[in-house]
């Protein structure tokens, strides 16, 4: 069990970045609501899991949520953390329009491998990403189980996550988590 999370990038602790996270419901069930005629329609839990991601920010200071989806049998999420390699620019302004979930592109520098250093080895059980994960996990779950409205347990106990490296990345990942609810018959979380 100990190289359960080799995947992993050897050379980024987790701690900072800006990842592109994918979380999935126990054995993929469809537990957050069904798509129809390229619409999500969250039920209940659905419901609970964006209220408790458009609450991540308030329970950790240092992460900005730039977009995600809710799907049937999973999320996706653009989380970016402070201490980042990327260069934002500061002097952005957010429209009135614009919900706070979701703020002005930033303008993406590199992320690459260090030239010289250690390999990180402790293999991210406790990186910045695995806690604001899991305490998402645990807000959704104990929210649930306090209205009882879900069958629980309603998450994979895995995630898997992403670095976003470059602009480029960022745009087609942004454009992915767009589109996600209108593709989700071609969709790899679509069991059917």
């Amino acid at each position: 069990m100990a190289d359960r999370h080799m995947f992993r990038a050897e050379w980024h602790d987790y701690n900072d970045g800006i990842l592109f996270v994918t979380v999935c419901t126990k054995d993929k069930k469809h537990l957050f609501g069904t798509i129809t005629n390229y619409e999500m329609h969250k039920n209940a839990l659905g419901t609970i899991v964006e209220e408790c991601i458009k609450a991540i920010p308030e329970h950790h200071p240092q992460v900005t949520i730039h977009n995600y989806v809710i799907m049937p049998n999973h999320i996706h999420l653009i989380i970016a953390t402070v201490g980042t390699r990327y260069i934002a620019s500061a002097t952005a302004k957010i429209p009135e329009t614009t919900k706070p979930i979701n703020p002005p592109k930033p303008s993406i520098g590199c992320l690459k491998p260090p030239v010289h250093g250690e390999p990180i080895i402790d293999y991210h059980h406790n990186s910045r990403l695995a806690v604001i994960i899991g305490s998402l996990k645990a807000a959704v779950t104990r929210i649930a189980r306090t209205r009882c409205i879900a069958s629980l347990p309603c998450w994979q106990s895995r995630f898997h996550e992403h670095i976003i490296r470059n602009q480029r990345a960022f745009d087609n990942i942004m454009d992915y988590i767009d589109n996600n609810v209108a593709r989700w018959e071609q969709d790899c979380f679509n069991l059917k």
